[in-house]
């Protein structure tokens, strides 16, 4: 080839490569595609196994026991407050309030309980109750300071009128009997 031949082949290949495209602006976004096949479900799991049915009981009798140690000197006799919310307004104008003492051997007396340790003295357990609360009073039979009873457990019972009044013959001073017919 002759010398111009190379020079002009040379020449176009350099502004060939020169002048090539150059980067500009990105254009507009292209369409959306088609969503894709949706894949198969998943098998289920198996059921739980049911839970056993709870105790019927009774929402207008309520029964709580507290164990108590915290008594005080009230001339003549000791006392231990009780907390207890369940004793409602309506409970201390047309309710019932009942405490029964523990005998340490699963029975329960009602108060007013009396304890005869000699046939010539006596322990006396009685209770008041108002709004939220009772209180338990030991009083000896010779009227001086009582020794302290130590740990006691009471369950006191709270019950709307409807009830009460819909078990006239219910024995309430024997607990079997009132746990029986409330289902506590």
């Amino acid at each position: 080839m002759t010398k111009s031949k190379i020079a002009y082949l040379l020449i176009v290949a350099i502004i060939s490569f020169a002048g090539g495209a150059k980067d500009g602006e990105i254009g507009p976004a292209g369409q959306k595609g088609a969503d894709g096949v949706n894949g198969t479900n998943g098998t289920n799991g198996t059921n739980g196994t049911n839970g056993t049915n709870g105790t019927n009981g009774n929402a207008n009798v309520h029964s709580q026991t507290f164990t108590v140690s915290n008594w005080y000197y009230n001339a003549p006799s000791l006392g231990v407050d009780i907390t207890d919310f369940d004793i409602t307004q309506a409970i201390v104008d047309n309710g019932l309030v009942m405490v029964y003492r523990s005998n340490g051997a699963g029975g329960w007396s009602a108060l007013p309980y009396t304890v005869y340790p000699t046939t010539s003295y006596s322990s006396s357990y009685n209770f008041v109750h108002y709004l939220y609360g009772v209180t338990i009073w030991k009083t000896d039979s010779d009227l001086t300071q009582p020794l302290s009873p130590g740990t006691q457990t009471y369950k006191v019972i709270a019950i709307e009128a409807g009830p009460r009044l819909a078990n006239p013959n219910l024995n309430w001073s024997n607990y079997e009997e009132v746990k029986a017919c409330f289902n506590l």
